[in-house]
């Protein structure tokens, strides 16, 4: 399986014909960001170049009506993202360069953990915070802190998220990022990912110092992101979950969100290529 020792400042955008394609190193993969159309020859050129770059996966969120060319290209669905392009469903899609990449692992224990998943029944909003907790919008000078639960709760991580400098470009532009402090530090966090263009969010960079897990902490903080994303008129938010990883995985089906597939060994996350579940939640009123 390709592992290239690549840092994240070598990822690079490019343009081919209309597409705007995404070279990421640090997970060993090209992602199709946006298109206009997809058609056989603009598609065996993105795998050309991909396959030249060693990369091990191409994935793309794709409208229905270029499924067929795709798979005909040799492109899998892995999952569906309701309502991810303005109330329209996208198809999560991939094309595995690296046959070895395309084969899961412990899939037996991922489903048990899933089934376990779907008997939990959704809950209509959190309990409230204990005494000593605040729940604050994080801005520049949380950013150290940021850094500092991101590294503790995570060996490697698909976003540069160990980064000032990325933080401080992410807040400005596209992400909204929550924590909640207990005596002035950071304890959890979470952010969404916003794709203002096509009106979903990603949950993303969900994280909960060990000691202060269970206490329903991330619960409160994307119940609070969805609420400031339903007032700004979003259709969909959607999560990508580590599939080994119970504890998230309950709490986004406890939240209201429905599972819709699985992404095999999608992304560089606490050491190593994991399978990511995907969770999705319509939002809009």
């Amino acid at each position: 399986m390709y592992i290239q020792k690549l840092n994240f400042s070598d990822n690079r955008h490019k343009k081919l014909e209309d597409c705007l394609l995404y070279f990421d190193y640090f997970n060993s993969r090209l992602k199709i960001l946006k298109y206009n159309v997809l058609s056989n020859d603009l598609t065996d050129e993105i795998l050309r170049h991909a396959k030249r770059e060693n990369l091990g996966k191409v994935i793309i969120n794709c409208r229905e009506e270029d499924l067929d060319v795709l798979k005909k290209a040799g492109f899998v669905v892995e999952g569906v993202i309701n309502g991810f392009f303005r109330g329209k469903d996208a198809q999560c899609v991939s094309f595995f360069i690296d046959k070895e990449r395309a084969q899961a692992k412990r899939v037996e224990e991922k489903d048990k953990i899933l089934k376990m998943c779907m008997d939990k029944i959704p809950i209509s909003q959190p309990e409230e915070l204990k005494e000593g907790y605040q729940l604050i919008d994080c801005g520049e000078k949380e950013i150290p802190q940021m850094i500092e639960i991101f590294k503790d709760i995570f060996k490697t991580y698909p976003s540069p998220v160990f980064d000032a400098n990325y933080l401080k470009k992410m807040i400005k532009e596209k992400m909204l990022f929550k924590a909640i402090l207990k005596n002035g530090k950071i304890i959890s966090i979470a952010s969404a990912d916003m794709d203002e263009e096509n009106l979903n969010a990603e949950i993303t960079d969900c994280a909960t110092y060990p000691k202060y897990r269970g206490q329903g902490l991330l619960t409160n903080l994307i119940y609070s992101l969805e609420n400031d994303l339903r007032k700004k008129g979003y259709y969909t938010l959607y999560s990508l979950s580590r599939a080994i990883n119970p504890g998230i995985n309950i709490l986004l089906r406890k939240q209201g969100y429905h599972y819709k597939g699985r992404l095999i060994n999608n992304c560089n996350i606490c050491g190593g290529f994991e399978d990511m579940n995907i969770w999705v939640k319509n939002i809009i009123n």
